[in-house]
């Protein structure tokens, strides 16, 4: 029985994949035939170059004089769990059948190497040797460094999401036939995006597609009502846009708390409507589902609230640019918008904390 053990390690099984040898392939004579098969099946194969480093390092310590052994492991295609949970079985059956203690591992690197941990639990490293062509050095590296970032949902979201943003933003604009706004629109959409990372409120987003995805697998009332929901909200971001678009091309030329509060203006209870919309769906699956709804009550109320506040803000600012056609003074528009927001918002509080 060897004393060592030169084991090249094919984590996604190209070998059983590409030519149909089963693993464990152990001894000189079979590993190389095995890894002819595979460079006539597929030349450009990384696992080729492999076997055969595991063949040259297996000849050098015979050389040496050391009683060793060569071996190819492979896993599954569906890398992971899967494949090594098929390798671990390869390891035990290599370490009670050969009696080895002690290893080389060659591979090509990049993921291969996630299964270092497995080897080491089972037998002594005494070195590890990295296969690498060096025609592509760099780029199978580089593609397991970015498929190991992508496979980190954390990381993905954090990459791919300001591209995603990036690319759709931009794809508008060109369809409206307006590129020359698509990066400005880029850079705001980009520095809201940063803001809610900033404070947290991705969250917020993250539970709504949630609550929309577990709302229409269960086929639930609040499915419906979210879908409303994100589209008054997107027909109220539309009609701010065209706000401010239309007081941008006016003869006045507008500052940026005008631009700003024209896009509140037009769109604010088109928002506040989308958000009503999503509560009372929550509300009535509560209801169903004979869950407390004290606390979802109020939410609708609230909405109505700052809507006003917001609005009657919005009308005043505005009024010192625009003629808004209003039948009062912008003052009074703004205090009576507060105090029904106040009173509004009193009156909801005092009532539902007496529901039981």
């Amino acid at each position: 029985m060897p004393e060592k053990l030169v084991i090249a390690i094919d984590r996604d099984d190209d070998l059983g994949r590409k030519t149909g040898i089963r693993s464990p392939v152990i001894g000189r004579r079979a590993n190389i035939e095995a890894a002819i098969k595979l460079a006539i099946a597929d030349p450009e194969e990384s696992d080729v170059n492999t076997m055969f480093g595991a063949i040259k390092v297996y000849d050098e310590l015979k050389r040496a004089g050391e009683d060793v052994e060569v071996v190819t492991v492979c896993g599954d295609e569906r890398v992971g769990v899967i494949s090594d949970s098929k390798i671990a079985e390869q390891l035990d059956w290599l370490k009670e059948n050969l009696k080895a203690d002690r290893v080389v591992v060659v591979s090509d690197g990049g993921e291969d190497e996630y299964i270092m941990p497995l080897i080491s639990s089972r037998f002594k490293i005494d070195a590890v040797k990295r296969i690498i062509v060096r025609q592509s050095k760099t780029i199978e590296s580089t593609y397991y460094l970015i498929k190991r970032m992508l496979d980190d949902p954390k990381i993905a979201k954090m990459t791919l999401t300001p591209l995603g943003i990036i690319f759709v933003v931009y794809s508008v604009f060109l369809l409206a036939r307006y590129p020359e706004w698509g990066s400005g629109a880029i850079i705001l959409t980009i520095g809201l995006y940063f803001l809610i990372k900033a404070y947290g409120l991705e969250g917020v987003v993250e539970d709504y597609f949630s609550t929309l995805k577990k709302a229409l697998m269960e086929g639930r009332f609040s499915f419906i009502a979210y879908l409303i929901s994100a589209v008054l909200i997107i027909i109220g971001a539309v009609q701010g846009t065209y706000l401010v678009w239309q007081i941008y091309n006016g003869k006045i030329a507008p500052g940026i708390i005008t631009l700003i509060t024209a896009f509140i203006y037009g769109s604010i209870w088109w928002v506040i409507a989308g958000g009503i919309s999503a509560s009372l769906g929550k509300l009535f699956d509560c209801i169903v589902e004979k869950k407390p709804i004290k606390r979802h009550l109020i939410t609708p109320f609230m909405l109505i609230s700052a809507g006003l506040a917001l609005w009657g803000a919005s009308v005043f600012i505005l009024s010192f640019n625009i003629k808004l056609g209003l039948k009062y003074s912008p003052i009074q528009y703004l205090f009576y918008s507060i105090l029904g927001s106040l009173l509004i918002t009193s009156i909801s509080i005092t009532v539902i904390r007496r529901v039981k």
